[in-house]
């Protein structure tokens, strides 16, 4: 079996904006959204996607594949978040992704954001996806990437989770949403955890707004 966990959160600004304190609380809505990626998981079917060559059918065939991938994110709302609040997750830690066995790769694309929109809604994320401005270019550059890679599945996996975040974090804006902050990790087996665990506290995200205590734990049967 194999766990990958968040232990601790701390967030330094939560970002909430002074001048529309609620009765002098400075305290923030927060979302938290969790995509990992492994060989493991369940991967998006792109088989057919790399046989078609009508550029319609190509950006309805990717759109398949981004539904699945934002089905398997994780996200949770966490209210009342403070400056310098930290979250923690009782003595066992949230469990964000879980396998039977150990991978041998692992991308993790994790953001948090203040904002009081509902992230609970798939069929929204998809459709902000794929009608970004972006996403023609995008949908030619993954067919450029696939074509090249042994786990055509996996990579796209990886690159849709990527292209989601930065589209979440446009749309966030346009929502007048403050991004609070956004990691990217990718991990391998042989260098990362040979023998199954790893801990890492106080990981930095790339805003240093946000540190992440995590943890990985796995054996093999």
């Amino acid at each position: 079996m194999f766990y990958f966990k968040i232990n601790r959160i701390k967030i330094c600004d939560n970002k909430e904006n002074p001048q529309f304190l609620f009765f002098g609380r400075d305290v923030a809505q927060v979302k938290l959204i969790s995509f990992i990626a492994t060989e493991n998981s369940e991967l998006p079917d792109v088989s057919e996607f790399l046989l078609c060559n009508d550029a319609v059918q190509k950006k309805a065939l990717l759109g398949k594949a981004i539904e699945s991938v934002i089905a398997a994110r994780i996200f949770t709302e966490i209210d009342n978040v403070k400056d310098n609040h930290i979250m923690t997750f009782g003595s066992t830690g949230f469990v964000l992704y879980k396998s039977e066995k150990i991978p041998d790769d692992i991308d993790w694309q994790f953001i948090a954001y203040e904002s009081d929109q509902n992230i609970s809604d798939n069929a929204q994320m998809v459709d902000d996806i794929v009608n970004d401005s972006e996403f023609g270019k995008f949908t030619d550059n993954i067919t450029s990437l696939l074509s090249r890679v042994p786990n055509p599945s996996l990579t796209a996996a990886v690159a849709i989770a990527k292209f989601a975040v930065n589209v979440i974090t446009k749309v966030a804006k346009q929502n007048h949403d403050d991004l609070i902050g956004i990691l990217y990790t990718s991990l391998n087996r042989r260098q990362h955890y040979p023998y199954g665990e790893r801990r890492r506290d106080r990981v930095p995200d790339l805003t240093n707004n946000m540190f992440i205590d995590y943890s990985i734990f796995g054996f093999d049967e």
